[in-house]
């Protein structure tokens, strides 16, 4: 029987090149997931641009103001995700769905509020994984709270040119020896593109997940659309053969299951 994955993409921050991305991704046949905050340290799209974007990809949660988690106190952090998800919600009439952590930082207790205000999932940084969400449940048991499910979502490749050393610092953070193993082997031997290659046939491999995620501001600040192209050409390529459907991360994360994409998707 061939092996098949599932291939998903996101996209953080919500800056005005977030558009360009999109017609890049409707050209390729791609699905895509946007995390949008209400706004950033840059430029945002507007509510009406944010509006457009929601009719062909889903959006999900980024905070209201982009702060990272960690640098508030509780009760901010918590006011944070759960006011962008209904920000979100309020501006394009759809439930949202899926929240990620900007910078990818966090802690239990923010996993816990995800949990709590009604998120289906969360999208991290982690690199190098071709794993299926991760479903957790979170919840005060010395309370006696029955507890809330999540689910956690890890990444394959980032749209940069990361060094070695950083894909090594990403998985040792997470004691993800397999990520360690393919830093330590792979990067410095092809660019960014290649690895694409690389985790998606190791997607292929397993029946798992391809995830491509990066920042639309980042692609034209080290000029890699061209990049990008190749690499959504390689991707739709999959998916046009057969051997691979697309989804969004919220399709993914409500599925717990990517065979099961397969029947819905192909």
């Amino acid at each position: 029987m061939t092996n098949r994955c599932v291939v998903t993409t996101s996209w953080d921050d919500g800056h005005p090149q977030d558009q360009r991305l999109a017609e890049l991704l409707e050209q390729h046949g791609l699905s895509a997931t946007f995390y949008i905050p209400r706004k950033s340290q840059l430029e945002t799209l507007s509510e009406e641009k944010v509006r457009e974007l929601s009719q062909r990809f889903e959006i999900g949660a980024h905070t209201m103001d982009h702060l990272p988690l960690t640098s508030l106190p509780d009760v901010q952090a918590e006011r944070q995700i759960h006011d962008s998800g209904a920000w979100v919600a309020d501006v394009t009439g759809q439930p949202c769905e899926m929240f990620c952590p900007p910078l990818g930082k966090f802690q239990r207790e923010h996993v816990n509020a995800i949990a709590r205000h009604g998120f289906n999932g969360f999208r991290t940084v982690e690199l190098l994984k071709t794993d299926p969400p991760t479903r957790r449940v979170r919840g005060d048991y010395v309370r006696g709270d029955k507890g809330w499910e999540v689910s956690s979502m890890a990444t394959s490749v980032q749209a940069h040119p990361h060094p070695r050393s950083a894909y090594l610092r990403n998985a040792a953070k997470r004691a993800s020896w397999g990520a360690f193993y393919r830093a330590w082997t792979l990067v410095g031997k092809t660019d960014w593109v290649g690895l694409v290659d690389v985790m998606l046939q190791q997607a292929l491999r397993t029946d798992g997940v391809f995830h491509l995620w990066g920042h639309s501001w980042e692609i034209e600040e080290h000029q890699q659309w061209a990049n990008l192209e190749r690499a959504f050409a390689k991707l739709s390529q999959a998916v046009k053969s057969g051997v691979a459907v697309t989804a969004t991360n919220g399709q993914l994360c409500a599925s717990r299951n990517p065979a099961s994409l397969f029947e819905q998707l192909a």
